[in-house]
């Protein structure tokens, strides 16, 4: 079970950096730049996916040391009591996640990639404090 939580970390770590990265790529890009909808839309696939690794990273870490649980809300509700996250924004990430799964349309992804950045922070702080603790386990 322990080699599937620091899996779980290595796919997190991964998935972040790669987000990361394009945030820092759009973030110097004109939005007159040919690209820029394509770096734009890159991101926030990059976003959708960081946060489900992490989601399921917060899931398995608190399988391994309470109890399993279902349900993304729950799921963070349970990662606020065991201090993995301290922010209510989680909820309006999940929230987000969910609209551009099914929603999506140029005034969403134009909103949402500023969001994003700031997202991509309480991504980054979340890691950071999970690793410290998978690593005392």
């Amino acid at each position: 079970m322990k080699d599937k939580l620091i899996q779980n970390l290595k796919n997190n770590e991964k998935a972040l950096l790669s987000l990361e990265d394009i945030l820092q790529k759009i973030k110097y890009k004109p939005r007159e730049d040919e690209d820029y909808i394509i770096y734009r839309d890159s991101a926030i696939k990059r976003f959708e996916y960081t946060i489900e690794v992490s989601r399921k990273l917060m899931s398995h870490y608190i399988e391994f040391v309470d109890k399993r649980i279902n349900g993304q809300k729950l799921v963070l509700k349970k990662a606020f009591e065991f201090d993995l996250i301290d922010d209510k924004i989680w909820f309006t990430m999940i929230d987000d996640r969910n609209l551009t799964t099914h929603e999506y349309s140029e005034e969403i992804a134009v909103a949402l990639l500023n969001d994003i950045f700031k997202y991509a922070l309480k991504l980054r702080e979340f890691h950071d404090i999970i690793s410290v603790l998978i690593q005392k386990l």
